[in-house]
């Protein structure tokens, strides 16, 4: 039998989307006829649920079928240590179609491989919650007419809202402009900002706006529209310029709605939850830049909608919980409908990753399935090849999270090598043929029986003086541009830009008596994007960015993605007064137009050969040095 699992967003096209809204319009046929008539629905929530859980029910028993329902998994097997795995392939037997809500994210992707009936996902973890995107983009089309061109002002806890990152994506596909307005420290994660600009050419620019205010005050807004010539984080250097094209973008938005969500404590570290949140009550009502702008919340609220919002016109939450009684009774007659043997979409090709030896790379989200029940899902990631200073990614089939990879081997051969992009094409041929392996240290590659490849003739282009002296030019130079330290916030990619940011801060100590405050940028993690190192205090607040002079560092440029990443990271936190690079080598090559504000050494190099800094905090046996080399490939050696 052929039947269709609701996992992501990504599974309905924008034109099945259309079509169960023509449903939801006709939710009175749908309940005439009976459409579930003989069929049942099982819930299995592994987390509470009021909305989602009662309206699929009620749902389910308005289309004439039955449910049987588990709303506490706490007194089901699962307390006597059933794996998810088991659990849907039992409870499928005694059901036409399941509703699943789980706290591991891809927990429900996991459960779909092991039924035998259609699956649908209620919320997992912070990873997506499709049907209650369906919901919003219904509501949004009943109250606004076309989705396109609509612009969506998103509110609160971006980092850990699992409908947060489906709706974005569906505004995105719809043609919407979205602007995201996150507290401090629950910004849109990396990975969903950077798939937007990879799969529908979004581009992006952070926005500071006295609208705004009447919402929240501490935070400034990341504006996010499809196809338009933006990319204002490649500017380091918030000049007038830049300001005056800023202004001039946000004098011309149109808010349609506010969509509001809470704080998710349930999903945050404890000592996290505090600090300053959006809030809408009377101020913004006030507005007359809001006079027609909606206000959603997928609910349930805690204190950031004022009661005064609920007497006013432009409140429609209520409404939007209301309509996922008919949403979800045309997605289950959709659902039905596949099961009978209806032609599925044709779904875009991905050729996934799966090790060909017993261990390999594990995904870095410590909440994904594949970490926390390794039984229940087999690992497979899909390869990106394109990532941030060339990098080869992994894309996680179950949670979406992505990882770098340093070293790749060869399985047929038993040779591993560190991953450069002069390798693209060997890897793709070794992809293809299910004879590529990835490991996540030398370790683990040369336990598994593989020898490494051979690169070319090593040199050392700069020893641990030049170094020294390179460091020390980078902090004379910065100390001249940045004489106020309270202002200074210095920040390196990690690693090796960590450490190079903690030697200049180091240096700059020492000249004037003072330390300025130190972090780093994680561009590739799934934990904390922006962290402080020094002071290193556990309470302290979350840095804040805004109004800073920021020094960004990095030991090697050369495409310049890397760093294009880090300031759009930079920028979703908190708007700067300056942004200036700092890196100890250039390459000289650039695919994306940056300018170092300040370079220890220029040395031009081909894409043939690799420029690596070694450093004694990361080496650890090894003095500082710089060294280049050819890279010969795999065929080649």
């Amino acid at each position: 039998m052929i039947w269709r699992n609701i996992i992501s967003i990504a599974d309905l096209t924008n034109d099945e989307i259309e079509q169960i809204f023509e449903l939801a319009d006709s939710t009175h046929q749908l309940r005439a006829d009976k459409v579930a008539a003989g069929r049942i629905m099982a819930t299995l929530f592994y987390e509470p649920s009021t909305r989602t859980r009662l309206s699929f029910e009620s749902a389910m028993q308005r289309l004439g079928g039955s449910v049987v329902s588990c709303s506490d998994m706490k007194s089901s097997s699962t307390a006597k240590g059933e794996t998810v795995a088991d659990t849907a392939k039992v409870v499928s037997s005694y059901a036409d179609v399941l509703v699943v809500r789980h706290h591991w994210d891809g927990a429900v992707q996991a459960m779909a491989e092991h039924a035998d009936v259609p699956m649908i996902n209620a919320g997992d973890g912070s990873h997506e919650h499709p049907t209650q995107t369906l919901c919003d983009l219904y509501t949004l089309k009943k109250e606004k007419g076309d989705l396109k061109g609509l612009t969506v002002v998103i509110c609160g806890d971006l980092k850990n809202g699992r409908t947060i990152h489906s709706l974005v994506y569906a505004l995105a596909r719809f043609g919407a402009n979205v602007v995201t307005l996150a507290a401090n420290g629950m910004e849109l994660p990396q990975y969903v900002i950077e798939r937007l600009q990879r799969e529908y050419q979004y581009s992006l620019a952070p926005v500071a706006s006295d609208d705004l205010r009447a919402v929240v005050t501490e935070t400034d807004a990341l504006y996010l529209t499809p196809k338009q010539p933006h990319q204002l984080a490649l500017f380091t250097q918030m000049d007038s310029a830049v300001q005056s094209q800023l202004a001039t973008m946000v004098s011309g938005l149109r808010y349609d709605a506010f969509y509001m969500t809470r704080k998710q404590k349930e999903r945050m570290k404890e000592g996290t939850t505090g600090g300053s949140y959006p809030t809408i009550g009377a101020d913004f009502l006030r507005k007359q830049r809001f006079k027609d702008t909606v206000v959603m919340h997928p609910l349930p609220r805690v204190d950031e909608l004022s009661p005064e919002v609920d007497k006013d016109r432009r409140g429609i939450y209520f409404k939007q919980a209301a309509y996922g009684v008919p949403v979800r009774m045309a997605l289950l007659k959709f659902v039905f409908d596949r099961m009978d043997g209806k032609a599925k979409p044709a779904k875009k090709t991905v050729q996934w990753f799966q090790s060909p030896d017993p261990f390999g790379p594990q995904c870095s989200n410590a909440n994904c399935i594949t970490v926390t029940e390794p039984g229940s899902a087999t690992k497979k990631f899909e390869v990106l090849s394109n990532g941030p200073g060339a990098a080869l990614l992994l894309r996680c089939s179950y949670c979406d999270h992505r990882f770098k990879v340093q070293l790749i081997g060869h399985a047929k051969s038993k040779r591993y090598c560190a991953y450069d992009i002069s390798l693209a094409d060997t890897l793709k041929d070794w992809l293809k043929k299910h004879e590529l392996a990835i490991f996540n240290s030398i370790k683990e590659a040369e336990e598994l029986g593989y020898e490494p490849y051979k690169s070319g003739p090593q040199r050392t282009i700069m020893d641990d003086v030049e170094i020294l002296a390179g460091v020390r030019e980078l902090s004379q130079q910065i100390a001249r541009d940045c004489s106020d330290l309270d202002r200074l916030l210095i920040l390196g990619i990690r690693s090796k830009g960590s450490y190079l940011a903690q030697r200049i801060a180091a240096e700059l100590e020492e000249r004037q008596k003072r330390k300025p405050e130190v972090g780093e940028v994680e561009i590739y993690g799934s934990g904390e994007e922006i962290r402080r190192i020094a002071p290193a205090d556990a309470e302290m607040a979350p840095m804040v960015l805004k109004d800073r002079t920021i020094i960004l560092v990095d030991d090697v440029i050369y495409t310049g993605r890397t760093v294009n990443s880090a300031l759009s990271i930079i920028f979703r936190s908190g708007r700067p007064q300056s942004v200036r690079l700092a890196v100890l080598i250039d390459r000289g090559h650039r695919e994306v137009p940056l300018k170092p504000n300040y370079v220890g050494k220029h040395i031009p190099s081909s894409e043939r050969e690799r420029v690596r800094v070694k450093l004694r905090e990361v080496e650890h046996d090894e003095e500082d040095k710089v060294v280049i080399y050819s890279i010969i490939g795999p065929t080649e050696a």
